[in-house]
Formats: C-alpha cells, structure tokens, sequence
C-alpha cells in the first residue's frame, strides 16, 4: 500500500477485499471523531462505549452482540463526502492496536476453539480459510492446533496478507496505513488512558466503560511458553506491526 492514492471510498475498499469498509468505520459527527475498527482489539468494548456515547443510555448492554445491536450512526447514514471529510482530517481519527502476539493468542482462542459451537457463517468461513491453507479437505475432528493455526497464518500472509481475515490481518491492514493518518493510535495494554486522551479531545461525556466478552483473553497462560519457534513464525508475519506500532 502506498501513501499517494486520493483518498476516496474505492481507495479505503482496496483494504478490504473481502468485506465492506462500511462496516470498518464508525464516525461520531456530534463529536467530529470517527473510529477504525481493529479486530480482536476491544472493538466490542469499543463500540459499546460509544453506543452509550451517542445514545445517552449509559446502561445499555447488549443482549448477544453489541456489533448487531448497536444503534450508532453509519457511513450511510453520516454522507460517505462527510465521512471521506472526517477520515481526512476534519475529525478527531482514533483506532487501537495491541501487542501482535497476544492477538494472536486471542484469535486462536476466541475464534478457532471452540468450533462449531459459535461464531456462526463468519466463523464457518473463517476456518475454513485456514484448513484451505493447511491443505485439509475439512475441519479435524478435534478442530485446529495452535501449531496448526500459526502455520495457516505463515501461508495465508505468504500468499496475500490484504486477503487474510481481520481478525488475524497484521493491523495496519486494518488501520489503513498509508492511507489514513490518525489523531491517535492507542494501545489496548493503555486503553483506559488512551480512552480517556479521545474523551478530552472530542468533548465525550465520561459515561461507564464495560469490557464486552472477549476483550480479554481467557488465560493468562501464554500459548507461547516454551515454542520460540512458533514465536519466531509470528514475529515474521506481523514483522510490520512490530515496527510501526513499536512492540
């Protein structure tokens, strides 16, 4: 990706081969802010933030998924000229970025195990992206290893890393980068400081911050431990994260 496209709303798509951009931003006119959903970095936490945000019930708490009961407005809704205006410097632009290798860890948990009991037609299509790159004919019985998992990521990354799942895409796919140009770029390890810096940039009321489900991994034991190989695999893949975000 490079930095000397126009921005324009073909532009941001390019990001985003295989799903809509619409769904990737979240501008709050009222504040003149708009935010760039990462995935599998507290985009539910997020959300529901600015939910009670925009909506002024600070109680609100999603049922099932605050990505589908969500009430905020959309690109749609806000004029893609005006959204094309914010995301080019006419609005405070934030997103969220966290350490690669507890994203992955995260994905792995959160969205591989656990298979077929939730995720739904997205979850069905996500895995089977990765047996596709781990030259299965289908699913294990006993689902996908964390071996496994790193060596579909080493593949699919190796073919095309814009066409890879956000929710394990290296970040600043996600973010755009080189495209958009960001206020601030916070970190999940920070989040309730740099929560707090988007609040006194944009004049959001100080309402109740809820972490939604999986913002937090389950374990605090590393999948990690003792495999500096597969470490090493995942360093190789994110190496771009790691360098630009500073992990």
């Amino acid at each position: 990706m490079t930095s000397s496209r126009p921005l324009s709303r073909a532009a941001l798509q390019s990001y985003w081969p295989n799903s809509l951009v619409d769904h990737r931003l979240q501008p709050l006119p009222e504040y003149k802010c708009i935010y760039v959903r990462n995935a599998k970095v507290a985009t539910g936490t997020t959300l529901l933030w600015l939910h009670r945000v925009h909506t002024g019930d600070h109680d609100f708490t999603p049922v099932r998924s605050i990505h589908a009961e969500q009430r905020l407005p959309t690109p749609e809704d806000v004029g893609w000229d005006n959204v094309l205006d914010m995301l080019d410097g006419k609005a405070f632009r934030f997103s969220f970025v966290r350490d690669p290798v507890r994203r992955v860890e995260s994905a792995h948990r959160n969205k591989v195990l656990g298979y077929p009991n939730r995720g739904g037609r997205a979850g069905v299509r996500r895995l089977r992206g990765l047996v596709r790159a781990l030259g299965l004919r289908d699913l294990p019985a006993q689902g996908l290893s964390f071996d496994q998992f790193v060596a579909a990521l080493e593949i699919l990354a190796a073919e095309d890393e814009v066409k890879m799942d956000a929710h394990w895409r290296p970040q600043h796919l996600n973010l755009m980068h080189g495209l958009v140009t960001y206020d601030l770029v916070g970190r999940l390890e920070n989040f309730d400081a740099d929560l707090a810096k988007v609040r006194e940039a944009t004049g959001m009321p100080d309402v109740p911050i809820e972490i939604w489900k999986n913002a937090s991994t389950r374990s605090s034991a590393s999948l990690f431990s003792g495999r500096h190989d597969l470490l090493e695999k995942v360093r190789r893949v994110y190496a771009r994260d790691f360098e630009l975000f500073g992990y």
